[in-house]
């Protein structure tokens, strides 16, 4: 195999450990995934190995189909005790790697901790993926966490953030604002794209009539999604005469909570709703979608599905939490959480479009996806930081800022 040309510099890392808290589905899960298989793909010289501190999930395979090794602590909740720190010391020490890069905050604290297996400097990097508009909604062992990483931010080589938002806010709560660093989510839009078949697709799949405009909402059923403000948003634009038709998948949508059931069924009818619980089919039969819509009331940086959907052509409406709005751009519209009425104006708005109207909306979308999210100009991003960070190793022992870091690898300071 013929190794790209700049592979020869000394500051290329030759390995670069990711610790994430789970493979399971979920948006750092995927960008974590999707930047492997970008790097694989394009065979760029640092080598990956991911390590989980809980039990391998259903993102594993898509790990084990590039060659990417991957180790696991085996744990199920929480932060590792001595046992599974001491395999995670001991799995460092093995592949003794040049960066160590952590995903979400028991995944950033597990790399930190990581790092002195290493015997030798070995730049940490934080990804923050989850925004604090309100950290009083957050349970009280999240704020302990949060708290804990604020105090050890200063440890990291840089915290990587997928929102500016949520860097501001993580800022406000005590992480140090010096080592903040953007660079958003990136997506393969060779399979996330416009597909016309996907629609005759997508019904077949979920079993769908071919009538009414579809809704679609793709996310975990968790309280900070707010299914429910969607539920009766739909209700609202279908009582104003727009045969829409909801369509919500994602992991525990097959069985939703009894809130979200007693919603369901007093704001629509059966056959205007249909439930689903996670699949991995996702892009298959996004692009079948009419609307895409996101009513998370918080915790939101940059929610992938909207990426996805933009990708896909399809039109977006989200609320206004963490970089929603400035992903979406001219792809869709904003309303504010919590705000049923206001889902419901957007809903009503966007089915009174003729499809042509809606499809050029879905064509902002594509274009701004291509112009800002495409994954392999987002991987570049990451091994542009990693790359500074080896090259100052090399160069000097003192430690350098992220600031510094960013600016010699061409990223944003968040």
């Amino acid at each position: 195999m013929n190794a790209p040309s700049y592979c020869a510099a000394s500051a290329m890392p030759g390995l670069v450990q990711h610790v994430t808290t789970s493979l399971d589905v979920g948006g750092a899960q995927a960008m974590l995934v999707k930047l492997v298989e970008a790097g694989v793909a394009k065979r760029k010289c640092a080598r990956p190995a991911v390590l989980s501190l809980m039990r391998p999930g259903t993102l594993a395979p898509r790990l084990r189909d590039t060659g990417c090794p991957t180790y696991t602590l085996g744990m199920s909740r929480g932060i590792p005790g001595p046992v599974a720190t001491l395999r995670l010391l001991r799995i460092t020490a093995m592949l003794r790697p040049d960066i160590l890069q952590g995903w979400m905050y028991h995944g950033n604290l597990a790399a930190s901790v990581a790092g002195l297996a290493a015997g030798r400097k070995v730049p940490v990097f934080w990804n923050v993926r989850h925004s604090l508009a309100d950290p009083s909604v957050e349970k009280r062992s999240s704020r302990a966490l949060f708290a804990l990483s604020a105090r050890l931010s200063r440890s990291a080589d840089g915290i990587i953030y997928n929102s500016r938002t949520a860097a501001k806010e993580h800022a406000a709560i005590g992480f140090d604002p010096s080592r903040a660093i953007h660079i958003p989510n990136g997506f393969d839009l060779s399979r996330y794209r416009p597909d016309p078949s996907a629609r005759s697709r997508l019904r077949m799949v979920f079993g769908l009539p071919d009538e009414g405009i579809l809704v679609g909402m793709i996310a975990r059923n968790h309280p900070m999604k707010d299914h429910a403000m969607l539920v009766r948003g739909i209700a609202r634009a279908r009582s104003a005469g727009h045969d829409l038709r909801l369509l919500l998948v994602g992991p525990g949508m097959g069985g939703p909570d009894t809130a979200l059931r007693q919603a369901i069924a007093t704001c629509l009818p059966p056959e205007a709703v249909t439930l689903a619980d996670e699949r991995t089919d996702v892009a298959e039969w996004l692009p079948g979608l009419d609307l895409l819509a996101l009513s998370s009331a918080w915790g939101e940086a940059f929610p992938n599905v909207l990426g996805e959907a933009m990708a896909c052509g399809v039109p977006c409406i989200a609320t206004d939490v963490g970089d929603s709005a400035w992903v979406l751009g001219e792809g869709g519209l904003i309303v504010p959480p919590r705000d049923a009425e206001a889902m419901g104006a957007a809903l009503e708005r966007l089915a009174a479009l003729d499809g042509n109207a809606r499809r050029g909306l879905g064509a902002a979308g594509r274009a701004r996806a291509i112009a800002h999210f495409d994954i392999n100009d987002i991987a570049v991003q990451y091994r542009r930081l990693y790359a500074s960070a080896v090259q100052r190793i090399t160069r000097d022992a003192a430690p350098a800022s992220a600031s510094a870091l960013a600016s010699d690898a061409g990223v944003r300071q968040a």
